[in-house]
């Protein structure tokens, strides 16, 4: 009796519609013997690079040859096919007969959870959630003991100083926004508390510590897609930072109508615009300067890298401290409520609402009960636009966060972050009347940028590039910001001596050190640059021609402008529409090139989104 044939090493298997697949492909994954069962169940069908040891099929049985030629007859019996030697491998009758085979391996096996990716489909129940919990449970100690270790205390602590001030100025912002927007029903006490509560659970609870929630101006949406939602989120977030930052030193000089007249009070007005611009852009420029300190040469390592970590909070600090001593011009500071009671008050008597709310109604200061129990259908309508924004904006921010170029070793827990949300935050928000709060964009990459480390490298064209090579993945960053948060709450008296453009250099600096990187804001600059010998390498430089990247960023520039269009519109029916337009982004990503497909080729998308 013939010894059995060797075992043979076949490719992963390809399926149809790809370049590699083929009839051999295959009958070859089917022959996968019982015998063989647990060495296979490890390998991935869906890994490129992964590679199967398929034995040979015993006599008597079929055989397909690792050449790719034909099945040969490898025993007289009668259970084989009939007289195969001639038989071509596309025969139905040759597939058929492998098909009902013993060594048929089923195509619906499920990868283990603990092998999941973060953003991974599972096809079982939870299979997500019990994925980020196998994935960040046995990190949870690290979590914490990484701020105190390997020498990252003085840039945790130093994290923690700046984004208390990153945290606490749009809280403040935005609280007077709602104070307006809805009669004094919410305001700054109510978005502090909401803010420093989200927090705290956060920090405990969370599977990506790195995100900071918060209450945002534009309540911001996004989905999982490709890199172009991204990119024109990410960038309307700065845009927004940074006008606004620009918009707080405008007004100093539009508040008072006689800056340039010749009241008596004009030279003090114009005297308090100019020292207010001053602050504002000095901040921005001495946070930007203590930034790029370490590259310098004066000082000692110790001193470059204190000045860099700590950069955005003395400047707040020194420029405070100058307008305390022209305190005459009468600057204007920080807004704090006096105290820890709710915005709203009742009817007739003056006092403050409960903090719990009553879905029964109560009166309030607007004039009017507010709705009853079955009110509460009714708003679940409009609710739904906000319950979207919630879950678009929390998972764009936490993406942007894991992004692979953040050279994150502990990875994401998107499903986990979004039960922490919806279990714990949510509805501690909603039976105390406070905003609900969010992954907020800027202050979460400020926060992550605060705690990297980043070289300088040469690339292969010889150009300088920045790389992250660490970044302090810990949960007492979190912890300490918004714990200093709640704590301003009494600390009002010192704290209402920061002018608000102080904060709003801060905001300026946020908002354009969150640029680079952005891929869409790197092309924009590609339009300034008339020789293209003179273009920056990246590799979508290198890969795709120049008429189709200028009209894909010109195409990607169109739907941020419409975007940012609808955030300033007045009208709340037009306004409305913002939410949508995110939503349908990855839609539209999909069908305009589809309409022009001279213009993008498979490959230019392909260098564009990777």
């Amino acid at each position: 009796m013939p010894a059995p044939a060797p075992p043979f090493v076949e490719p992963a298997t390809a399926y149809p519609g790809d370049d590699n697949y083929s009839s051999v492909n295959h009958v070859a994954d089917a022959l996968v013997t019982p015998a063989t069962a647990g060495h296979d169940a490890d390998c991935d069908p869906f890994e490129e690079e992964s590679v199967r040891a398929v034995p040979a099929p015993a006599v008597g049985e079929a055989r397909v040859e690792d050449d790719g030629g034909e099945a040969g007859e490898a025993g007289k019996s009668s259970t084989v096919l009939g007289d195969t030697a001639n038989m071509s491998r596309n025969s139905s009758g040759f597939f058929q007969g492998i098909k009902s085979s013993k060594y048929m391996r089923s195509s619906k096996e499920k990868k283990p959870i603990s092998e999941l990716a973060p953003l991974e489909f599972s096809g079982r129940f939870a299979g997500g959630l019990r994925a980020d919990l196998l994935r960040r449970v046995p990190l949870y100690v690290s979590d914490w003991t990484e701020a105190f270790t390997g020498g990252n205390c003085m840039k945790t602590t130093a994290s923690i100083c700046f984004l208390f001030f990153a945290c606490l100025s749009p809280a403040v912002t935005f609280g007077a926004a709602f104070a307006d927007a809805t009669d004094n029903q919410l305001g700054v006490i109510e978005t502090i508390i909401s803010s420093g509560m989200s927090g705290l659970i956060y920090s405990f609870l969370s599977g990506q510590p790195l995100c900071i929630l918060g209450a945002t101006g534009p309540e911001l949406a996004f989905t999982v897609c490709t890199r172009f939602t991204e990119e024109i989120f990410s960038f309307l977030i700065s845009i927004i930072f940074i006008v606004g930052a620009f918009t707080t030193l405008i007004k100093l000089y539009l508040a008072d109508p006689d800056v340039e007249g010749d009241d008596p009070a004009a030279p003090a007005n114009r005297a308090k615009a100019f020292l207010g611009t001053l602050l504002g852009l000095f901040t921005y420029f001495t946070a930007m300067w203590c930034r790029a300190f370490p590259k310098r040469n004066e000082a000692t390592p110790l001193v470059r890298k204190l000045v860099a970590n700590y950069g955005v909070t003395l400047s707040i600090l020194l420029y405070s401290g100058i307008n305390y001593g022209f305190r005459d011009v009468d600057v204007p500071c920080l807004d704090m409520p006096d105290e820890i009671v709710p915005t709203a008050t009742l009817n007739g008597t003056g006092e403050s609402r409960g903090w719990f709310v009553n879905p029964f109604g109560d009166e309030t200061a607007s004039g009017y009960d507010t709705p009853g129990v079955g009110f509460i259908f009714f708003t679940a309508v409009p609710a739904l636009g906000l319950a979207v924004l919630g879950y678009l904006d929390q998972n764009l921010t936490t993406l942007l966060i894991n992004r692979k170029d953040h050279n994150l070793k502990k990875g994401g827990a998107y499903h986990l972050d979004l039960l922490v949300c919806g279990i714990f935050i949510y509805p501690i928000c909603g039976f105390f009347g406070l905003p609900f709060t969010h992954a907020a964009t800027v202050r979460s990459m400020s926060h992550l940028m605060s705690l990297m480390t980043r070289e300088d490298s040469k690339n292969e064209h010889g150009q300088t590039v920045s790389k992250v090579t660490n970044v302090v993945e810990q949960r007492v960053t979190h912890l300490g910001i918004h714990c200093l948060l709640l704590a301003a709450l009494g600390l009002s008296a010192v704290l209402t001596k920061i002018p608000k453009v102080v904060l709003a250099g801060v905001f300026l600096y946020m908002g354009v050190t969150a640029l680079p990187g952005v891929q869409l804001y790197e092309r924009l600059w590609l339009w300034l640059i008339w020789d293209t010998k003179k273009y920056p390498q990246y590799d979508y430089v290198t890969q795709v021609a120049r008429k189709p990247l200028h009209l894909y960023t010109l195409f990607q520039f169109s739907c941020l402008a419409v975007l940012y269009a609808l955030t300033k519109v007045p009208n709340p029916y037009i306004s409305v529409i913002f939410p949508f337009f995110i939503a349908f982004l990855p839609l539209i990503r999909k069908l305009v090139p589809k309409c022009f497909p001279s213009v993008w080729s498979k490959e230019d998308l392909k260098a564009l989104d990777k």
